[in-house]
């Protein structure tokens, strides 16, 4: 549906909140993928996005109209895969810069960030910006410019995005307007297009407007963030509002089990703790590095979640600091000799006993200075900002960006959520060669990539 009245007002204060949600949820996770039914004469839905439907992955391929559904399947998986090669080479530089800078705001602390979720949070909002601010979220992201920005989104959203009803990840966007804010019509056309972002206007402040807009989160995380996003509201000055949900589920490959999960000692920096360890031994690969080992449990969907022990007197802040876990984590390109990942090498193989915790760590990071380091300087200036794109105000400006995640471990796989606050205002294979340990007691790192490698959750874990 479109609405085409646009209403202005006499200029006042500008407030612009853009939300990111990234989600890790291994089940109970609804498909919620459309908008949310409009019930209120006060709220347009102005541009509704219309998602592709992925092929369903059928339990077995037994009898031939399952073969037939797998084989689609298949294809649409490969089709993917394909139009996402190259995605986490290119994604891994702004991925190690901030990573470096937001994982390690506070030593001997639970921190947790979403490269995935701050990337397309950023790139949706470089289409409301203009001139030297636009350019300064194109440097930071890798881009030469806004259609390569564009192509590059389109590549990550093909990666990333599906429900084959046995595995989810899909990414979810919309704008929210106030009904007195005069907007661009081209580009929530652009939005809807590059992003598949829906576009709603109506009375900031008003009950009917907070409550379309929690129905829309509740529906985009099938209700696994309904505490953290309970209290949700648009200001009275908010004048447009900007959210990218990204939702993601997958179970392990081998789930552990339950009679052999038992209590163990953690070495947190604030002393011994006890805690549940998941027990499981697989054949598998481990890596030594340079003050840490790693080593990996696969995901359903083809995906990995990485765990980085660093080695006795090294702690995770200093990897991460460093570079040295980044490096190994986005050393993503395959050599086309032999498969093994450039800057990683080949791992040992082995039969690996992983011990790992039960935990649940979340992380608030407020990211206005780190970006600021990372270059985006513009965006949070009066003066120079500009967001001619969105609305004829010229005096719009970044206020505060914040970030808040929370993954949990348990047998049956991971889950988590992340969303991103930008405020705007005016004023197998062979036998395995040896046994090997991966008990992770420690402060250690870990990581939950896609299968294109693409890094949706990067976390220290000192608490579990």
């Amino acid at each position: 549906m479109e609405e085409n009245r646009y209403s202005y007002r006499k200029k006042g204060p500008l407030i612009l909140m853009c939300l990111a949600l990234a989600i890790t949820v291994i089940a109970g996770l609804a498909t919620a993928a459309r908008p949310p039914e409009i019930q209120e004469e006060t709220v347009y839905a102005v541009r509704e996005a219309q998602y592709p439907v992925t092929p369903q992955r059928p339990a077995s391929a037994e009898t031939e109209e399952e073969k037939e559904d797998y084989a689609l399947w298949e294809a649409d998986r490969a089709a993917r895969s394909e139009l996402a090669a190259g995605c986490a080479e290119a994604l891994a530089p702004f991925s190690r810069r901030s990573a470096q800078l937001f994982l390690t705001a506070e030593e001997g602390k639970n921190q947790v960030y979403s490269p995935l979720s701050l990337y397309m949070t950023l790139s949706a909002l470089s289409e409301t910006t203009g001139g030297e601010t636009r350019r300064q979220i194109l440097d930071l992201l890798g881009a030469a410019s806004i259609d390569s920005l564009r192509e590059q989104a389109q590549a990550v959203w093909n990666a990333c995005c599906y429900d084959d009803g046995m595995a989810r990840c899909v990414l979810s966007t919309s704008i929210w307007l106030d009904d007195g804010i005069s907007f661009v019509p081209s580009t929530l056309d652009t939005l809807a297009g590059t992003y598949f972002a829906s576009s709603f206007r109506g009375e900031m402040g008003s009950e009917a407007y907070d409550e379309i807009l929690r129905e829309w989160l509740a529906g985009q995380t099938g209700g696994y963030l309904r505490q953290e996003t309970a209290g949700e509201s648009f200001r009275d000055d908010t004048k447009a509002a900007l959210m990218s949900v990204v939702s993601y589920r997958s179970a392990w490959v081998s789930a552990f089990s339950e009679s052999d999960t038992r209590t163990g000692t953690f070495a947190s920096p604030g002393g011994e703790t006890s805690c549940l360890f998941l027990h499981q031994t697989l054949s598998g690969s481990y890596w030594r590095e340079d003050g840490f080992t790693a080593a990996f449990l696969p995901l359903d969907d083809g995906g990995k979640m990485w765990f980085l022990l660093p080695d006795e007197g090294v702690s995770p802040e200093e990897l991460t600091a460093d570079g040295r876990a980044l490096d190994f984590l986005l050393s993503a390109s395959e050599s086309e000799e032999d498969g093994a990942r450039e800057g990683r090498g080949e791992g040992t193989a082995a039969s690996i006993t992983f011990s790992v915790p039960k935990f649940d760590v979340g992380a608030r990071i407020s990211m206005e200075d780190g970006l600021k380091r990372l270059g985006v300087v513009n965006a949070f200036s009066p003066e120079l900002s500009n967001f001619a794109p969105l609305t004829d105000d010229a005096e719009l400006y970044v206020g505060s960006v914040r970030q808040a995640v929370r993954v949990a471990v348990n047998e049956e796989g991971c889950s988590g959520a992340s969303y991103t606050a930008v405020e705007m205002t005016d004023t197998g294979g062979a036998l395995p060669e040896e046994e090997f340990g991966m008990t992770l007691d420690r402060p250690f790192l870990f990581a939950v990539c896609t299968a294109e490698e693409l890094p949706v959750f990067l976390g220290i874990v000192c608490e579990p």
